[in-house]
């Protein structure tokens, strides 16, 4: 088989799967491990697929910046944030972070018969837009200011979140996979949402259908530490994180 073909029978493959392992990639395509590791290593560099330990995953669809994800997906965005606030109690202290779906969980909370909830965040946007619930009290907080994400982070913002205990986070996550867990681009970002997840009785993460299969440069946590998955994606692609009990809201 030339070249060209088995790449574009390994591409085949990763688009149906969200993932392709070597060691499968060598049983079904009847190569060497080196040939594979070469074919992956021909396919990063030519950006059609991102390599990770021990095989490849699909690259983002999704942009980086906050102000590029505000408009994409809007609809979705809404009934996303709508079934994450069913988990939404009163009296709850809860961590929400400032990604553009989690910015639509204050709309959709609007409406609802709840009491006091004290809401910690480190988005100036959340904070503003949860601002505009009478039942809500809201710490937002300090520290240096990531333009792209419009999120604070750093050392203070850390040190601020190792202060609390949440009865839930709400987080999403630029990449989900089942081997990897929740992934974000942002070193500083993943910092601080770790900070709040190692801490909380309950994690939910919120990821559409795009983010699945994707595997981002830093670890939030790991899937069997994901209480809840909000996704869009079917429900046949999300039983391997079932299988690691997670429940899947859809």
């Amino acid at each position: 088989m030339l070249p060209q073909e088995r790449q574009k029978q390994i591409l085949t493959r990763l688009q149906s799967r969200g993932q392709v392992l070597v060691q499968d990639l060598v049983r079904e395509l009847t190569v060497s491990e080196d040939t594979i590791r070469r074919d992956l290593k021909d396919l990063a560099q030519s950006g059609r697929l991102k390599k990770v330990h021990g095989g490849a995953v699909l690259l983002s669809s999704v942009p980086y910046s906050h102000q590029e994800r505000l408009s994409l997906n809007r609809e979705a965005k809404r009934k996303l944030a709508t079934l994450a606030a069913e988990l939404v109690q009163s009296n709850m202290l809860i961590f929400v972070d400032g990604a553009t779906t989690t910015l639509e969980l204050p709309a959709a909370l609007a409406d609802l018969p709840l009491n006091k909830i004290t809401f910690v965040t480190h988005s100036p946007v959340m904070a503003q837009r949860l601002s505009e619930l009478g039942f809500a009290e809201i710490i937002l907080l300090g520290g240096k200011l990531i333009k792209d994400l419009l999120i604070t982070a750093g050392l203070d913002s850390i040190k601020q979140a190792e202060q609390f205990r949440p009865d839930l986070s709400i987080i999403s996550a630029h990449g989900l996979s089942v081997q990897a867990g929740a992934t974000v681009e942002s070193w500083e970002d993943a910092l601080l949402k770790r900070a709040f997840v190692e801490r909380s009785a309950e994690t939910v993460v919120i990821a559409g259908q795009e983010k699945l299969g994707y595997e981002a440069a830093h670890m939030v946590l790991p899937t069997e530490k994901i209480s809840y998955l909000v996704t869009d994606a079917l429900l046949s692609e999300c039983l391997g994180f079932q299988a690691k009990g997670v429940t899947v809201l859809h």
